[in-house]
This record gives structure tokens, sequence and C-alpha cells, in this order.
């Protein structure tokens, strides 16, 4: 069955993947930007053609239905995406398929998963399969940067009996942490001849940053003879941290470029976070009010150890990533986003980081979702585990409790399932060089074809 939806699968995820989906200013029709409009009216017109109700709800969102009945079965999937970054050895928006793989920005998260749900629900309609309920195939374009299309949709449409979102990892994810935004800003200067004048790092809050770049200045043939000595202590220790960078140095003037390793911000310490150790490359070589508020505030630390709100329960450590970092005319801000463990909250990270950076830092909680836990025992998780297993033949992995953020939080009785899993090509996300092999999207649609069926099924 699934060789029959095997190329047009292909066409379908590398059409999406040429559109570029990232936030972008709103136009008419499309509160997230040309690049979101373009492209859930693209999958909308899909969804057409194989036959199912389509609605687009003001660009937001929209959703392809089939069925009848009063309960709705909800696969809800974005189509937005985060910024490529830097180092892709394919183009970002190619959706080339080189190798039997499909590259670029989304075939993992989450255009590839939620176009493979789509036609797993087409293949059930070919088959015959009795649909009792309505089973809607949901398309978001904010998933990355806040989710208001799912408060769009909630609040203009009926809300889903029950379902999954195709954004995580196999067998299931039961229960997701706590997740917030904090911003910490204030004011600094330099005190030495050799001065920081500019920091920059980052391109979303929710990754880890791999560039940044900052510059130092000096004055006077003592402050260039300082900056000379600067440079190469920068370099001395950011070489002892195995951390690449260049640096162009010119009439006083140094410009550092410090390279990391991008990761999720669920995941920092799989990450190398380029400007906590471009900052601690300066610890102690340029005397600086902001450098030293951040060594011994923050430092190269994931967990919150030195921000005084490290925490942990029986799923994991306090997970806190910054993912943006700005410094220019003496004044800073940091933004930290947090996964936090279900034995503390973000009123108490909060008022625990307060009390480490003390009144000269000001420190802002942006935004909160509160975590979930779905009961394991549930028939709902049984039927995915036992759709999982039943494909896989792995009987052994347990439902998870994740550090992302999915739709999941954003409806009742909804967690998320797949796609990503071990043994069928590298799965990344948030990172360069994402891409979905042909033999996991044959994995995930057998998965999926199992699960929907029962799911549906369910009494």
């Amino acid at each position: 069955m699934f060789e029959k939806y095997l190329p047009e699968i292909i066409e379908t995820i590398s059409k999406s993947v040429q559109i570029k989906t990232v936030l972008d200013t709103a136009v008419p029709g499309g509160p997230f930007g040309q690049g979101n409009k373009d492209c859930l009216e693209y999958v909308l017109s899909v969804a057409d053609k194989l036959g199912f109700r389509t609605v687009n709800l003001d660009g937001y969102c929209g959703y392809a239905e089939i069925g009848e009945g009063e309960e709705i079965v909800g696969i809800i999937g974005h189509l937005d995406v985060v910024p490529e970054g830097e180092g892709w050895k394919v183009p970002a928006y190619s959706g080339a398929l080189v190798d039997d793989e499909i590259w670029g920005r989304g075939t993992i998260d989450d255009k590839g998963p939620i176009i493979i749900a789509l036609y797993v629900v087409k293949a059930l309609m070919d088959k015959g399969f009795a649909f009792g309920k309505r089973v809607r195939v949901i398309f978001g374009c904010n998933e990355e940067t806040g989710s208001k299309c799912m408060e769009h949709y909630l609040e203009v449409d009926e809300p889903i009996s029950y379902g999954v979102t195709p954004d995580s990892n196999f067998p299931v994810i039961f229960a997701e942490k706590s997740i917030n935004n904090i911003f910490l800003s204030g004011e600094g200067r330099s005190h030495g001849k050799v001065k920081l004048t500019y920091l920059d790092g980052g391109i979303v809050i929710n990754a880890v940053p791999d560039l940044c770049t900052f510059t130092l200045e000096a004055e006077g043939i003592v402050g260039k003879i300082q900056l000379c000595k600067a440079i190469s202590a920068i370099s001395k220790r950011l070489g002892k941290n195995n951390i690449k960078f260049s640096c162009e140095s010119k009439c006083g003037k140094a410009v550092f470029a410090v390279h990391g390793k991008a990761a999720h911000g669920s995941v920092p310490h799989h990450g190398v976070n380029a400007v906590s150790y471009a900052i601690d490359g300066m610890c102690g070589v340029v005397d600086d009010d902001f450098v030293k508020f951040y060594n011994t505030a923050i430092g190269t630390c994931v967990h919150g150890e030195k921000l005084g709100c490290f925490a942990e329960d029986e799923y994991g450590k306090i997970a806190v990533n910054v993912g943006l970092c700005h410094y220019e005319n003496g004044k800073f801000e940091v933004r930290v986003n947090s996964r936090l463990p279900f034995n503390t909250n973000s009123e108490k990270m909060v008022e625990e980081i307060k009390a480490t950076v003390g009144d000269s830092v000001k420190v802002d909680l942006k935004s909160s979702s509160t975590g979930f836990k779905v009961d394991k025992d549930s028939p709902m998780i049984k039927a995915l585990m036992n759709a999982y297993a039943t494909v896989t033949g792995d009987y052994e992995s347990q439902p998870i409790c994740s550090a992302g953020g999915t739709y999941a939080r954003e409806f009742n009785n909804c967690v998320a399932f797949g796609p990503e899993m071990e043994g069928y090509g590298e799965m990344i996300i948030h990172e360069p060089n994402e891409r979905i092999s042909l033999k996991a999207i044959e994995a995930i649609f057998n998965i999926y074809l199992k699960a929907f069926e029962d799911l549906i099924s369910l009494k």
C-alpha cells in the first residue's frame, strides 16, 4: 500500500519545503507572513484534490476533514519552521531528494510528518475504512513562535475530542514539561582600555545558538597593545575549550565570530552554546559589567546551577537554554528558554533567579506554558504503543516524558506520537542538514496507518 502513495508524498513534502515558512511580516490572509500563507494554501489544495473537505481559518491554520459524527479525532501538525541557520550541505529550502533522503528545513519538523499523516488518512479512505467519527488533519502556521494558530482555531472552530500530533518521538509522549521564556536585561560598561562594544548571538529562543559575534575596541597605543594581549588570551581560552572561532583585527578593533553547535532548546546539553562560550572566553580578560554578570550568573551551565534555579525530578533536570543574547551601547538582553521538572514552576524559577542576580538585572517572565501528563494506561496510549510495537517489533520501549513542547498542550486528551526514532537515518531538528529518509517515511507511514485505524475506532 505504501508504494502507491510514495511518489505523491515525496512531491508534496518537497514542494512544501521549498516554501520558506519562518515567521514574517503579516500579509492579507497571512498573519504569519507570505510564506506560511502560501504553504497552507498549497497543502490544503493537495488535500482538496485527495478528496478531503478543506477549511482555511483566516490563514492562521487550516484542516482537511473526512468522516461524519459528533466526535473529532485530531491529527495536528505545523507548517512553520525555525530559521535555517548556516552550514547546510544541501540548500535548506531545496526539498531535494539526495541518496534516498529529502533535504530541507521542515522535513522532520514538521512538514514531513503531517504530510505523511495526510496520506495515511487518504490510504484509509481508499481501502474503504468506515469513519464513524470526523477525522481532521490540522495544519498550523505558528507552532515555533507561540502557537497563536491554535489559539485562533479554538476560538473559531470545534475542539477535538482526542488526537495526536506527529511532532516528537516514538513510541509516544505521555507527558510534556512546563516551558517558559524569561528575559534578563540590564546595563553595563567596560572599565579597562579594551572595551566590549557589541555582542549578538542566536536566531530563535528555543534553539542553542551556533554563532556569536562580538567586537572589542581600544584607543591609543597602550589600548592597542592591550587589545593584542586580549585577543591572544581569548583565543587561547576558546582553543582550550575546543571552540572554533575566527578573529579579524584592524586599527584598534577586533571582531570575533565564535562557532558552537546548534541543538533544540529542550536539550541544550546536546549542543554547544556559542554565546556562553564566547563570553566565557572573555572571562578575566575584558573588564566589563555584562561579561562579569553573565559568567557569574549563567556561564556555560545548562541546568540553571549558577542562576540558582536548578531542579530535578524522576524525569530529569531542568533545561535552561540561552537562545538569544544582545549587547550594544551599554545595554544587554539575555533571552532564556527553559523546560521544567514537575516539582517546580515558572513563578518559583523567576523568584530564584531574582534572588541570584539582584536588583541591577531586570527579570521578566515573558511566557509560560504549563506541562501535562496523560495516564499511561489510558486506551489512547495503549493503542498508540501497540501500533508502534506491532510495526517495529520494539516491545521494550516505554512512553516518554518530553522536555519538548508540541500542540498537544493546546488541546485536551492529545499527545505527541512520532516521528523520531532510531535506526531510520539521522533525524535532525532545529539544526542544519535536516532531512528525512525514504526508509523513515515508510516506517512512519505504516505505524500511523495502524495507529490511526485503531485510534479512530476507540469507543
